[in-house]
């Protein structure tokens, strides 16, 4: 069972982010819902404890968006936190979890926005879904979402194989 609030992932990347800018509310949403798409795939169960909505731009978690809108960031690396206590939102995660979240950053820190959103609303995405079946806002589907990066974990193993097989025919070629 997640034990995660949005908030607190999204202090995970905003730490390794480690920044006194304030980073956009886009880029985090996006973080936050790969990291959760992912742990679906490989761990079996969601990151956070809430499902993020179908928003214009892709998933919003409602949480991260409300705190920053009332609360704003805090911290030397602008960490999200509480907008009633302050408290700036902690995760206590796995080993697992931090090798999703280590694994995500790794791949996407470089991303801009507008590019990590293309990412998550792509037709066929469990936001598509949500958003052209069920509405502007809906909830994502943990399923959907879990099943959809099963596809993407499978296809780049898949291309992985290639990848290696292709250049191990290269050196045979080439000997």
């Amino acid at each position: 069972m997640p034990r995660h609030s949005p908030s607190s992932i999204a202090n995970e990347f905003l730490k390794r982010r480690g920044s006194s800018e304030y980073p956009s509310q886009m880029y985090i949403q996006k973080l936050v819902a790969i990291a959760n798409g992912w742990n679906l795939a490989i761990n079996g169960e969601p990151l956070v404890n809430a499902a993020p909505q179908a928003w214009k731009n892709g998933p919003v978690f409602r949480q991260i968006w409300d705190f920053i809108k009332e609360g704003g960031h805090k911290g030397p690396s602008c960490e999200i936190a509480d907008p009633v206590t302050g408290q700036i939102a902690i995760a206590h995660i796995s080993g697992s979890e931090q090798d999703i979240i280590d694994h995500v950053w790794k791949k996407y820190r470089n991303y801009t926005p507008q590019q990590l959103s293309n990412l998550t609303h792509q037709a066929n995405s469990p936001w598509a879904y949500a958003y052209f079946e069920k509405g502007r806002n809906a909830e994502i589907d943990t399923e959907r979402t879990r099943q959809y990066y099963i596809k993407l974990a499978l296809a780049g193993r898949s291309n992985l194989a290639e990848e290696q097989s292709l250049s191990a025919a290269g050196r045979i070629n080439a000997a």
